[in-house]
């Protein structure tokens, strides 16, 4: 071989070892700038709901009570969702919101649809669209069948399932239809459906044991109440 040919082998070699090394460092920066962008996202804190009621600064005890509400689209119940209204929420049991960073007067603990109302005035008017607007503010949408739906409710579309067709929205209180021409004015301070009597047990337990709280004096209104809102022909 001549000196001509080894020297051109030996400059071949050169690149493609260069150009190995470029690669190896390309890779390498690459990945570490991956690696970068992942932690950075990572530490992003979450942006909380934007609620439409100022959160509680602690757990008032004038008003407190447990409605049970209760979704059903063509016969199957609906779940509503664990910390509904609250931000941040942490969960110290499976399936339950023991904590959070804000708990708007209107929220859940867990899947059971047990709605918490707690607030520093037996006055509080806050009703079931209340309560959806709160949940639309917290997940946007509930999965039902394994598609996103959107958390809307009036007497004619309860999460996107609208009337028609034969089919309608109804509300019932008690096991009695409602007539009311705007189904989410129901002020639920009235219905509360935990008390000691059924505390120790589904759905009440584990998060809404005890009597409802009314500003000291006994709960005018009975417990044990249900609201249920179907939808189907």
């Amino acid at each position: 071989m001549s000196q001509t040919q080894s020297r051109k082998q030996k400059i071949l070699g050169d690149v493609k070892r260069k150009r190995r090394q470029r690669a190896i460092i390309s890779i390498s920066v690459v990945v570490v700038l991956i690696g970068i962008i992942v932690t950075a996202v990572a530490l992003i804190p979450h942006t909380p709901p934007q609620f439409k009621l100022n959160c509680l600064g602690f757990e008032p005890t004038t008003l407190h009570v447990h409605p049970w509400l209760r979704i059903n689209i063509n016969g199957q119940g609906v779940v509503i969702p664990a910390a509904v209204g609250i931000a941040n929420p942490v969960f110290n049991n499976p399936g339950v919101a023991t904590g959070g960073s804000c708990f708007e007067p209107l929220h859940t603990h867990d899947g059971s649809g047990i709605i918490h109302i707690e607030a520093s005035d037996v006055n509080s008017q806050y009703n079931l669209g209340d309560f959806f607007s709160i949940w639309d503010e917290t997940f946007h949408s509930v999965i039902i069948n394994g598609a996103p739906h959107p958390v809307v409710f009036n007497n004619t579309d309860i999460l996107g399932f609208t009337a028609g067709s034969g089919n309608r929205v109804t509300m019932s209180i008690d096991g009695t239809n409602s007539t009311s021409a705007n189904y989410a004015s129901l002020v639920l301070k009235m219905y509360d459906y935990c008390s000691t009597s059924n505390g120790s047990v589904s759905p009440c337990s584990p998060t809404a044991g005890g009597d409802p709280y009314y500003g000291g004096q006994s709960y005018p209104y009975g417990t044990g109440h249900t609201i249920v809102i179907n939808y189907g022909a």
